[in-house]
């Protein structure tokens, strides 16, 4: 519940043409190392959980 107040504060400040108060905006943020274009693997992830949940 924090973090959506927090989110939602930021949403209306955007509507609003408040000030940009994020401390993290213009870093750098860094890809997963190693891993480069589209995550052709997540479709392999969903069918290893959803085989979790069938034999659980």
């Amino acid at each position: 519940a924090q973090l959506s107040t927090h989110l939602g504060m930021i949403m209306a400040d955007a509507i609003l043409d408040r000030p940009d108060q994020n401390p993290l905006k213009g870093l750098e943020w860094p890809a997963v190392p190693g891993h480069f274009g589209k995550p052709w693997f997540l479709p392999l992830v969903g069918m290893y959980y959803k085989m979790l949940d069938r034999f659980r």
